[in-house]
């Protein structure tokens, strides 16, 4: 019979003489992808496990060969399958470190529109492709189809009915390193691992916690040992917020042979005076959405979510609206489309008024479609002065010039070179001079009109630098999977350089600081001490945690003690999971659930009065752009801060 030749109506006389087909095709496709994937990525299938994942496939292949009305087209299904699993899990390994998981759906529109053109030809093209052929292939008729419906339907509705079992089983039978996914990966194939994954996102759906529940876990929480807050006098400040894409200290690339230093030296200078204090990120190379969502909400991202897009779905007294009680006007610029990460919706469930996004901004400066920092922050300080609102605002501006893969071009050039072949790290150099350069310009021009300010400066994530982390691991700073990273290394993966200004005091040197803690230190800086969202999510006295998708890592000072994994029997580990179990339980509520923990939070008031309309002349303020060693060791010491000022000061400080 010829492939084009029809199979349907010929029921299981068919099945029975044509049956070598899709074990064929399966042998073919699988052994063909496997080498594929050794020889491009390096990922190999244990040997032992390709039998049990192979088998998958081809009960998965018999059964749609079942109800297909022609073989080339069933081929062609099984190809574009096979491509996309065994193929794009080693690519999605190869960059970004592990393989793919359910709550990636959660970032694919976000990832089609960065990869823009190429996006909808290498990803959307194929899986449209494939939608339609299923579809166009697919027959009900005779005894052979009717099976194939059956043996299709089984598959799904296993996971779906009894993830909980089919997990544990699997568990059992295959493992599971929660710390390690590419280790799963090549554990289990691309077919055990998605069944496998996809059973553990069923099962670990949770109805939202009872009222009694949440208000017991909020209680502790609230209960919990706290350090004074900053000992200012509660008046209007105006606090300017930028979080910058992709945003590291390239310093660290000791292989990387740059020319000069990367940073700007304003920049440098004020970083040191701030004792290179940094925040640790939930993310690693993409995902700033949940970069965004711990400064705004002040609670942890754990897990692989994007909780811009999944599991942020009621009004809640985030930063922004908690401020905009208190008579701020509150605004987030960011020069992308709205839509980008859901951010149109996460930013007003936080709170804000305002969402300038890439229509409300002249793209004047742009470098590939990144609208440059020194273009973003003219623009918005433009709007907010010409809006002539007098309360005091927040001003929330995520950059976009940065952004992997690190355009240069006429108005931002290569003003660096490096020694190191690796074209991001060379890129990345000079893309961190103009970022620096642009943001220490934008704090001169913020704290010589508006002394009192505070500026609060960060990086979202580390970058991407090559697959297995290539640039990281030619100079030795991180291994090449996350499954073998040691303690020093996770400490290098998740921090950012952090600049706190605190008006006319200067840089503050807040140490390492956990971003889902930035808001409250927010609220410490701005003398409001009333109990919020944030102080719900705090860590239990001098400890310091930042729980991660694969770990929890527990830090002493700056460094990081231990890493903690699921079943770990340590004290601190165990302690470190207590507190990770309420912040779930606290988050299912209030960012899920019912809200029930908010009862034990006080009710926003008005600590002041709105700023004047007409603003009294003020007189420039000089930023210090370098300092003595002698005499940085002693701007730790500021006679007009009272001892334990900020919680997160007066943690770190201990410990230097």
């Amino acid at each position: 019979m010829p492939l084009s030749a029809p199979i349907s109506g010929l029921g299981l006389r068919f099945a029975r003489s044509r049956w070598w087909i899709p074990v064929v095709s399966t042998l073919l496709l699988y052994l063909l992808a496997d080498g594929l994937a050794q020889w491009l990525f390096e990922i190999r299938i244990v040997r032992s496990r390709m039998l049990w994942d192979g088998g998958l496939l081809l009960a998965f292949s018999w059964f749609l060969f079942l109800v297909s009305r022609r073989v080339w087209i069933f081929l062609a299904i099984q190809t574009l399958l096979v491509a996309a699993l065994w193929i794009g899990n080693p690519l999605k390994i190869a960059l970004l470190g592990r393989p793919m998981m359910p709550d990636d759906m959660d970032s694919f529109p976000a990832l089609i529109e960065v990869l823009g053109p190429l996006g909808w030809v290498a990803l959307c093209l194929p899986l449209a492709l494939l939608a339609g052929l299923i579809l166009v292939n697919l027959t009900w008729r005779g005894l052979g189809a009717k099976l194939g419906l059956a043996g299709l339907a089984l598959l799904f509705a296993i996971p779906v009915l009894a993830p909980a079992p089919l997990v544990a089983a699997m568990d059992e039978r295959f493992g599971n390193t929660t710390w390690d996914q590419r280790e799963n990966y090549v554990w289990r194939g691309a077919a055990l691992h998605s069944l496998q994954e996809i059973a553990r996102e069923l099962a670990s759906r949770h109805p939202g916690p009872t009222r009694a529940e949440a208000l017991a876990a909020a209680t502790l929480r609230l209960a919990q040992p706290w350090f004074g807050n900053l000992a200012v006098p509660a008046k209007p400040r105006n606090i300017y917020v930028m979080v910058l894409e992709s945003f590291w200290d390239p310093s660290q690339l000791t292989k990387a042979g740059y020319s000069e230093p990367p940073f700007d030296p304003r920049f440098e200078a004020l970083w040191e005076l701030a004792g290179k204090s940094t925040a640790l990120s939930p993310a690693f190379g993409g995902q700033t959405a949940n970069a965004e969502f711990e400064f705004l909400c002040g609670f942890p991202v754990h897990d692989f979510t994007v909780k811009f897009e999944s599991g942020f779905d009621n009004d809640l007294p985030c930063l922004p609206q908690v401020l905009g009680q208190l008579g701020y006007r509150t605004v987030a610029s960011h020069p992308n489309g709205p839509g980008f990460w859901n951010r149109q919706n996460a930013y007003r469930h936080a709170g804000f008024e305002k969402f300038w996004s890439v229509k409300d901004f002249d793209l004047d400066d742009l470098t590939g479609p990144f609208l440059s920092d020194r273009s973003l922050y003219r623009q918005v300080a433009a709007r907010l002065d010409r809006e002539r609102d007098d309360r005091p605002t927040l001003s929330y501006v995520m950059t976009y010039y940065g952004h992997w893969s690190y355009d240069l071009g006429e108005t931002h050039p290569a003003v660096l070179t490096a020694q190191s072949p690796n074209e991001l790290v060379q890129r990345y150099g000079s893309v961190i001079r103009h970022k620096s350069r642009e943001l220490a310009d934008e704090i001169e021009r913020i704290t010589a009109t508006d002394p009192e300010a505070i500026v609060i400066a960060f990086g979202d994530h580390l970058p991407t630098l090559g697959a297995k982390f290539g640039g990281y691991v030619e100079s030795g700073l991180l291994a090449d999977r996350f499954g073998d990273f040691t303690a020093d290394q996770y400490g290098v993966s998740d921090a950012t350089p952090l600049l706190v200004i605190d008006g006319k005091r200067g840089p503050l040197r807040v140490g390492s600081v956990p971003m889902f803690e930035l808001p409250r230190l927010v609220m410490d800086l701005v003398g409001n001490s009333q109990k919020t969202l944030f102080d719900l999510s705090r860590t239990p006295g001098d400890r310091l945690y930042r729980p991660l998708p694969e770990a929890t890592l527990v830090y002493r000072g700056r460094e990081v003690a231990e890493v903690c994994r699921d079943g770990d029997s340590d004290p601190e580990c165990r302690r470190a999971a207590d507190w990770l179990a309420s912040i779930e339980l606290l988050e299912r509520d209030m960012f899920e659930g019912k809200a029930y923990a908010l009862g034990a939070l006080d009710q926003p008031r008005r600590s002041f009065a709105p700023l004047p309309v007409a603003k009294p002349d003020l007189p420039p303020v000089e930023i210090a752009t370098s300092t003595p060693e002698s005499d940085a060791d002693t701007s730790l010491v500021d006679e007009s801060m009272p001892s334990g000022a900020v919680h997160v000061v007066q943690r770190q400080t201990q410990s230097d």
